[in-house]
Parts: C-alpha cells; sequence; structure tokens
C-alpha cells in the first residue's frame, strides 16, 4: 500500500533558467537585446555660430559580452550659448554604435550582482541641422543654412548595472550610462542670412577657422538588457 501511494506521484524538477544566478558574486554573463534612454547635453561648433545643445538619445542593439552594437537616434534642440535661452533650431542624429568595455570590475568589489565597465565607442551617423528664422517681434539674427552630413563619431564613459539574480521576463539587467560623445564631419562653408521675421538679407561670409564641424556630447541613460 506505501508503494501504490508513494509510487503513484512522480516528482519533477522545477525547469532551468540559463540566467538565474545562484552566486551573487558569480561572473557576469552580458548577452541578449538591449535598449536605453536618456538625456544628452552639450555644444555644437564649427558652422556659422556654435551652440548649446539639449535633447533626448534612445538607442536598442544586442549584447555579445564585453561588445555591444547599437542603432541610435538622438533628438537636440539648439539655443544660445551663455546665460540665453533664444531657440535656435533643431538636430537630429542617426546612427550606428560599436561599444567595448575594455575594463570591468565585478561585484567582489561593487556590491553584489553589481558590475562597473568602463567602455569605449565608435561608429557613425547622418547628422541633420535645422535652422529657425526668428519671429517678427524678435531681434534680426544670423540664420544659417540647413545641413545635413555623415559624421564619424568617438566616446568613452562607465557604465554601473545590476542583474537580476532570479529574473522573470523583463529585464534581466538593468544599468546607467554616463559618456562623453565627439562627433566629426567635414567642414562645408554654408550660406547664411540675417533675416527677422519673413525678412532676409545674405549675410556676408566668414573667413574659414576649422576644417571640421565639432559636436561634444554628454549622455545619461537608463539600460536594460532582456
Amino acid at each position: 500500500m506505501c508503494l501504490g501511494f508513494t509510487g503513484s506521484g512522480v516528482a519533477w524538477a522545477n525547469p532551468a533558467h540559463d540566467d538565474w544566478v545562484e552566486n551573487p558574486y558569480a561572473p557576469h554573463v552580458t548577452k541578449g537585446t538591449t535598449a536605453r534612454l536618456g538625456t544628452v547635453v552639450g555644444a555644437v561648433h564649427g558652422e556659422r555660430q556654435s551652440v548649446t545643445a539639449i535633447g533626448l538619445a534612445a538607442a536598442v542593439g544586442q549584447r555579445f559580452g564585453r561588445f555591444t552594437v547599437e542603432s541610435e537616434y538622438i533628438y537636440l534642440g539648439f539655443q544660445e550659448q551663455g546665460s540665453s535661452s533664444l531657440r535656435l533650431g533643431d538636430g537630429h542624429r542617426l546612427g550606428v554604435i560599436g561599444r567595448f568595455d575594455f575594463i570591468r570590475i565585478g561585484p567582489r568589489y561593487v556590491g553584489a550582482n553589481s558590475l562597473l565597465s568602463v567602455y569605449v565607442e565608435g561608429g557613425a551617423a547622418v547628422a541633420w541641422n535645422r535652422w529657425s528664422r526668428p519671429s517678427w517681434d524678435e531681434a534680426s539674427r544670423l540664420v544659417q543654412a540647413d545641413t545635413k552630413r555623415v559624421e564619424g563619431q568617438v566616446g568613452f564613459g562607465i557604465e554601473i548595472e545590476h542583474r537580476l539574480q532570479e529574473p522573470i521576463g523583463f529585464p534581466r539587467r538593468i544599468g546607467w550610462f554616463l559618456g562623453l560623445r565627439l562627433g566629426l564631419a567635414p567642414h562645408e562653408a554654408g550660406p547664411a542670412s540675417i533675416c527677422r521675421g519673413v525678412s532676409c538679407r545674405p549675410a556676408p561670409m566668414m573667413p574659414e577657422e576649422s576644417y571640421t564641424d565639432r559636436s561634444m556630447l554628454f549622455q545619461s541613460s537608463l539600460a536594460v538588457t532582456w
């Protein structure tokens, strides 16, 4: 009878989860789809007028251990440098970035299930800059011609991330990025106008002071991996 009761049930083990970690101090395995969203602030130099740039960045990609490939979109609002908040135009960046974690500090030094990485990155993007005219009640000012060009991008920064020891669905990892990105594009001497409202007149040409247009952007992003 005992055999009848004990033999009628079969014990089943819980299904295995490759991403579960029994030891919170085990080495990190970073793979899977990644996405991030954050803010951008910096400056754009080299065109007829240097400006402050403030905006948002969004990216999605794939992680292969220490190496990550992302497609990224950045929106920038341009305003006068200094204390002025006068809006001058906006910019868009659409590109591909490769990132490599060349230094990693694991959980035994930064805490259970945590990882600190120092990374370098590089890639290319198409950059659109659009410049707006002043309204009728604003002072006349320089308005640059709209531009579209390909720029090379390089950068570096740090990422602090935490893995979920027993993840359920989305996400498996969550992290915070802080980095500096430099963009370089060949300088093109485009036309410009002095405008107020709908009234514009050509602006005098300026001497060439640089062979490249440059942008320097600080990024702060929240990233997830699943």
